[in-house]
């Protein structure tokens, strides 16, 4: 068993984890690419989208288009995303219950992600599951964005914590990828990868935050 430590902490991504919206991403990306005229599948989707911000996308598809473009379509996207999702808003199974569970236990938490901040913004408060976080970080704060380890070290230290002592649980083997080369405790969750494609980078692989509760709290 994983047993989260007295000096331990756990850290979430948001997409895919919090919330599994990734099929909003792709739905809200598949809309966005055809305004632009961006050549862009649902197959290609997972390679091309998958653990990269959306500048990042964007400049591979206009390598002519300046900083400032790229990050005024980046808001557009995410601002389509989230008129999509928001009448299908729902928080990931087993979630809040868990999170109830850490917080009476004292165990601090923090949300991790490569999003921007009005898409944390948008889940955490849409959830009503602010209150249980003690730090939230996102695009932007950290130089580099999973899978380097910038926003799992920088998650630990504005939580107290030495990396080894928190648990990161991820939905991509990019996150997880980021977590490990931070020295974090690494969790998976099945909800946009099959199991085979996170065992080699996670410490243990579930399907949802019941089984993880189960685990982590029997």
């Amino acid at each position: 068993m994983m047993a989260i430590q007295e000096r331990g902490a756990v850290i979430f991504d948001m997409d895919g984890v919090i919330i599994h919206n990734n099929d909003w991403h792709l739905k809200s990306w598949l809309l966005f690419a055809r305004q632009l005229g961006m050549d862009l599948t649902e197959e290609e989707f997972p390679a091309r989208v998958f653990g990269k911000t959306n500048e990042q996308i964007l400049e591979i598809a206009f390598p002519q288009a300046s900083p400032g473009q790229l990050q005024a379509w980046s808001l557009e996207k995410e601002a389509l995303y989230r008129e999509m999702y928001a009448p299908h808003f729902q928080l990931a199974t087993g979630l809040f219950p868990f999170l109830e569970n850490l917080k009476t236990a004292g165990i601090p938490t923090a949300v991790a992600s490569n999003a921007p901040l009005v898409n944390v913004d948008f889940a955490l408060d849409t959830g009503n599951i602010r209150h249980f976080f003690d730090a939230v970080l996102y695009a932007g704060l950290v130089a580099l964005p999973k899978p380097a380890p910038d926003i799992y070290l920088r998650s630990a230290a504005l939580l107290g914590r030495e990396p080894a002592d928190c648990i990161v649980i991820e939905d991509s083997p990019t996150g997880l990828e980021a977590a490990r080369r931070a020295g974090c405790k690494t969790i998976a969750i099945t909800s946009t990868y099959s199991a085979a494609d996170l065992v080699p980078l996670a410490d243990h692989v579930f399907e949802d935050f019941q089984a993880i509760d189960a685990f982590l709290f029997s």
